[in-house]
């Protein structure tokens, strides 16, 4: 799925917790952003899109831009502000509670599930975590 214009519109928006319009969901969208220290000189930037049952998870890291599985985004996810370089630590919960439901959540269970199990091939990880960047891209 692409991003609507809308969506673009909110990456390039300053950092804070900002109303956009609607999509063409004409459902609220909500987003936050947040600054991640990280390998770069400069922190890495998170976008989290809520639109409805639908959640965006954006990261400008190397391995965010190119559509893969991306560290910063899934410590977020989990509640966890690790290397969190903003002041919105509080933000964190939100962010938690905008995953309940979404096609993002199922797809970080599913990893997690993987990643316990120790017998589980190479494979089987990649496809989890390929998943779930596809989910958080869309």
């Amino acid at each position: 799925m692409a991003f609507r214009g809308c969506h673009l519109a909110a990456l390039f928006a300053t950092l804070a917790f900002v109303r956009i319009p609607p999509c063409a969901t004409g459902a609220e969208v909500k987003e936050l952003k947040f600054l991640v220290k990280g390998s770069a000189p400069q922190p890495y930037e998170l976008l989290f899109i809520k639109d409805g049952n639908s959640l965006t998870a954006i990261c400008n890291c190397p391995a965010g831009e190119h559509g893969n599985f991306c560290k910063h985004r899934i410590s977020l996810l989990d509640g966890k502000p690790k290397g969190l370089v903003s002041d919105n630590a509080e933000q964190v919960a939100v962010v938690v509670e905008w995953l309940v439901g979404t096609d993002v959540e199922t797809a970080l269970l599913e990893l997690r599930v993987v990643e316990k199990d120790k017998a589980a091939p190479k494979a089987d990880l990649v496809a989890a975590k390929r998943k779930l960047a596809r989910a958080m891209n869309s």
